[in-house]
């Protein structure tokens, strides 16, 4: 399943219901899990992590396919067995091990981004704009940019050709209709295609909760 909707979220950004409801019946390996479950660990970690999977969807930063991944994830492995003794990875809080893995994954290569971005930081934009750009946002030629795929701009320009920078963009939107919009750009003579400009990366989330499922299943949870 993991192997499937990361391909699909990297290739397309979208997974279709059916698949989830293919997928739906490994829920019930929670049958066999049941009886060795701490109930408590168990419903804490299933809550926590899909009560904030599902703010971030409201909030439009993550995608619904996201949240159905979750939950079957959170059923149908409440309970594994790491290669090292993990405590909490065999008594429930599995759902929870798979996020925070999942997350320092996503962190890791933000700050690594950072670092490659801290010399092109404008002086006179705000700390929270600047760390923003730094660890989530890419430079790019705008020509580069309108053959490029899942990548939203923060440059944002206006039919004067005033430039502003966003901070965060909607999962709802096109890329496609911002790629159009900036090579008219480009044909009015607002912009220069050579012009840098920042964008960010619409990130497949499913890849990395497999990743992190893959460590949680090899590391567990070491600290407990």
């Amino acid at each position: 399943m993991l192997a499937h909707v990361s391909y699909l979220d990297i290739k397309t950004r979208e997974v279709d219901l059916k698949i989830w409801l293919i997928y739906m019946p490994l829920v019930a390996f929670f049958y066999f899990d049941y009886d060795k479950l701490n109930l408590f660990l168990f419903i804490y970690a299933v809550v926590s992590t899909n009560l904030l999977i599902y703010i971030f969807y409201r909030m439009s930063l993550m995608g619904g396919a996201d949240l159905f991944l979750s939950l079957i994830l959170s059923f149908s492995n409440s309970v594994v067995y790491p290669l090292f003794p993990s405590y909490l990875s065999e008594r429930g809080m599995e759902p929870l091990i798979i996020l925070l893995y999942s997350t320092f994954l996503i962190v890791l290569i933000g700050i690594i981004n950072a670092v490659r971005n801290l010399k092109y930081l404008n002086e006179n934009e705000p700390l929270s704009v600047k760390l923003v750009l730094a660890f989530s946002a890419k430079r790019m030629k705008v020509k580069d940019f309108i053959n490029s795929k899942f990548l939203f701009p923060l440059t944002q320009i206006d039919e004067k050709g005033n430039r502003s920078i966003r901070t965060t963009f909607s999962v709802e939107e096109d890329d496609a209709e911002w790629r159009k919009k900036y090579k008219d750009y480009m044909e009015k003579g607002l912009i220069n295609g050579d012009e840098y400009i920042w964008v960010m990366w619409g990130v497949p989330v499913i890849p990395f909760i497999a990743l992190g499922y893959i460590l949680s299943l090899i590391i567990g949870f070491p600290f407990i």
